[in-house]
């Protein structure tokens, strides 16, 4: 094995490197550099640094930036101890932020749950309800025709300033990545090296959206720590899994579009090389009818209230409808639904719960 000895690339310890992935200058004014840094939802990221590098900021900034690492916080323990209770795996977040040193903060949105099965999602999803008086935005249906149903429920409940700051959030899933629906096969468990893990749960991303600010930050935090823990190994431990997870591409897009802020490692470098062959082979590979793609069916809810133990899905024209533990819900491949299908779903909702005459 050839052992690659390189300059060592910036790693987010060094305060400049999120300056950098924002294209910021080192002569630009730093209150253009946060509106870089605002456009690109990291402010309090920025702001945690800035504090770092002996920056005094002023009350407003100081305010803004501990109510952020208080939500957090928050979020942080909240995915510990519902972790702990429910035993579910947690992705991202803390998981992430551990290993960037006081002060730097790693912003989070919300707490990203991993459940066994649907039991211990409905325990989580229940305890989240009882804590917070949470919101079900929608329960989300994945399946393939065949085999056990695939759940996702997304939970919303006030921050503490619910008019400045958006809600806080789980998603609590019964599969660790779930694809994008037309090629790319659902994945139930993550790598058991945690590092790994939310290394492709940052690349799966790109399903969602495009890639931001805060993924490339997220890759060169643990580009570093998989480095020095693997060393030359972490080029044939990366590429297998990514090839394995059926995300080469994604994580190829990821580390060419860091890379061109920010120079890699060269061990890094060759795991871009490498991802190359494997990202055409996985392209090629996602086609209409794969093994494992499954479909999604947003679930739009009907009536609150309670429902069975389980989801059970009911097959009707106009849509299907599923009752779950947290009320009904009318099952859609499409975000938009009509009055009048709207109205007739309901309908056939409460026709479910009906006593019979």
């Amino acid at each position: 094995m050839t052992v690659l000895h390189e300059v060592r690339a910036p790693a987010p310890t060094d305060l400049e490197v999120v300056d950098r992935l924002l294209g910021a200058t080192c002569d630009l004014p730093a209150w253009r550099v946060a509106e870089l840094a605002n456009r690109g939802g990291i402010l309090a990221t920025w702001l945690s640094t800035m504090e770092a590098r002996g920056v005094r900021l002023g009350a407003q900034p100081q305010a803004y930036l501990a109510r952020v690492r208080q939500r957090t916080a928050d979020l942080h323990a909240l995915g510990a101890d519902l972790s702990a209770a429910h035993g579910l795996g947690v992705l991202k977040g803390e998981r992430i932020a551990r290993h960037l040193p006081a002060p730097l903060l790693r912003q989070s949105g919300d707490v990203d749950l991993v459940a066994p099965g649907e039991a211990p999602l409905w325990e989580c999803v229940r305890d989240l309800r009882s804590r917070f008086d949470a919101a079900v935005q929608g329960v989300s249906v994945l399946d393939r025709g065949t085999g056990p149903l695939q759940i996702m429920v997304a939970v919303k409940w006030p921050a503490s300033e619910p008019f400045l700051d958006k809600p806080m959030g789980a998603d609590v899933t019964t599969f660790a990545f779930g694809g994008d629906f037309r090629g790319v096969p659902l994945r139930v468990t993550a790598p058991g090296d945690e590092d790994l893990a939310n290394l492709l749960a940052v690349a799966e991303e790109r399903f969602q959206r495009r890639f931001r600010v805060k993924d490339r930050l997220d890759l060169l935090t643990l580009a570093a720590v998989l480095e020095r823990r693997l060393g030359d190994d972490v080029i044939e431990a990366v590429s297998d899994a990514a090839a394995t997870y059926a995300l080469a591409p994604e994580l190829r897009r990821l580390i060419g579009g860091t890379r061109e802020w920010v120079p890699v490692s060269a061990r890094w470098q060759r795991i871009f090389e490498v991802l190359g062959p494997l990202a055409r082979e996985e392209k090629a590979r996602r086609r209409p009818g794969r093994p494992g793609v499954h479909r999604l069916r947003y679930g739009y809810p009907l009536d609150p209230g309670a429902g069975g133990g389980t989801v059970r899905v009911h097959p009707r024209p106009g849509g299907d409808i599923a009752s779950t533990p947290v009320g009904p819900c009318l099952l859609t491949e499409r975000l938009v639904v009509e009055d009048q299908q709207l109205a007739t779903a309901i309908e056939f909702a409460r026709s479910l719960v009906k006593p019979p005459s």
